[in-house]
């Protein structure tokens, strides 16, 4: 009963660790400190268990090329640091699944996990916008700008996080109630009993001061979308984004007028329109355009931190040194053969059968984001456990039949 009792809290952990950045635990490059010590324990699981599956070797090929191919094609950019931290994710996820496996996570203990983690991010905003209001010291923030007071963080590094983790957490939220009650979510009947999660989940989203909030209401509001309904749907959402583009909210017009920037896969447009936006979004395509197949370096990759070498060049207002580039990272750094295995783990550990919503989280949370960065394993995480459960739920649905 001990042990099972360990691994149970190492899984909860991971939930935790990878869904929050607390402020004192936020060390350098707002790399999460609380996480890593998380983290440092899952060699000992994975050695406690010791089975792999087809996709966790995909996983550690992919780790063993980032490690091997810098190191032998240009070794002068070597920085183990980096790549030790990719290590510990991903064998953090493994460690993960290897204890779900062994079901020592229920899925009632999973949804409870979801919905606390839901109230933990609204009650901290609750906290710091008194804090705002009163004039307090702001309890748990990083990341502040003081020309954007109601711009807050909650449990995150900064306001865009959490708009990101909110969603991603809602939206397994109702994947996973669907799977308990074994019936669709069904707005107008489970708003009843779930007002309260779904007013800390819009209160949230709407007051944090983040324009990605919105987006990600709209792709949640997605979830509901019915086929005999889509007209209904359609007229529904029709009067809500007139509603949100006619108050004048701001982050609001800054989705709107960034989504039809983005569109046109135009640099200088996308960085007029939202330089903050555009930071995530134009070194994808800047790093895009650097891509191809023609030398060995295209496949075994330009070195670590080669984007750093060249994008700051490239996008006015980025700082000299930063990297980014998504997905699109991995491959230029480390070639398309380490570019190709993470896309193929990734895709088939997070995407369950009809479920499109998990592909476009996956996109917006994945490939748009690259490795080191904990909302991606964290979206991973999730995914993978929504998929894990759902398959356990036919297994028992077809036992009784």
């Amino acid at each position: 009963m001990k042990v099972t009792k360990k691994h149970n809290t190492f899984l909860v952990l991971i939930i935790v660790g990878m869904a929050i950045s607390p402020a004192f635990a936020l060390g350098e490059g707002n790399r999460n400190l609380f996480l890593i010590g998380v983290m440092s324990i899952s060699p000992i699981i994975i050695l406690r268990f010791f089975e792999f599956d087809k996709l966790d070797f995909l996983l550690l090929l992919f780790l063993t090329t980032i490690a091997i191919f810098p190191s032998l094609s240009h070794p002068d950019t070597m920085r183990w640091s980096t790549v030790l931290y990719s290590i510990m994710f991903g064998l953090s996820f493994i460690a993960f699944k290897l204890l779900l496996q062994q079901k020592y996570l229920s899925i009632i203990r999973y949804i409870n996990i979801l919905r606390y983690l839901i109230y933990a991010y609204f009650i901290v905003l609750l906290i710091q916008q008194f804090c705002v209001l009163t004039g307090l010291p702001i309890f748990n923030l990083s990341n502040y700008d003081l020309n954007e007071p109601w711009k807050l963080n909650s449990l995150s590094a900064e306001p865009s996080h959490s708009a990101r983790i909110m969603a991603l957490l809602m939206y397994c939220y109702i994947t996973i109630k669907e799977l308990v009650t074994n019936i669709k979510y069904n707005f107008k009947f489970d708003l009843k009993k779930d007002k309260w999660i779904w007013i800390a989940f819009i209160w949230t989203m709407v007051t944090m001061g983040s324009a990605t909030a919105i987006l990600f209401i709209i792709i949640i509001l997605l979830k509901f979308l019915r086929f005999k309904k889509i007209i209904p749907f359609i007229i529904t959402a029709i009067i809500f984004i007139s509603i949100l583009d006619s108050s004048g909210i701001k982050s609001f017009q800054r989705t709107k007028n960034i989504i039809f920037a983005t569109l046109t896969f135009n640099e200088e447009t996308i960085l007029m329109t939202d330089h903050s936006a555009a930071m995530r979004i134009v070194p994808g395509i800047v790093v895009a355009k650097e891509l191809g197949f023609s030398s060995l370096n295209d496949w075994v990759g330009y070195g670590v931190d080669f984007t750093a070498s060249f994008i700051s060049d490239e996008i006015a207002g980025l700082p000299e040194g930063a990297s980014g580039g998504g997905m699109f990272q991995i491959w230029l750094e480390y070639g398309f053969i380490s570019f190709a295995l993470f896309v193929i783990f990734s895709f088939s550990n997070t995407y369950r059968k009809r479920d499109y919503l998990s592909v476009l989280f996956w996109f917006l949370l994945v490939f748009m984001y690259g490795v080191n960065n904990q909302i991606v394993w964290l979206c991973i995480v999730l995914l993978y456990t929504n998929k894990y459960f759902s398959k356990r739920g036919q297994i028992l649905i077809t036992r009784e039949k």
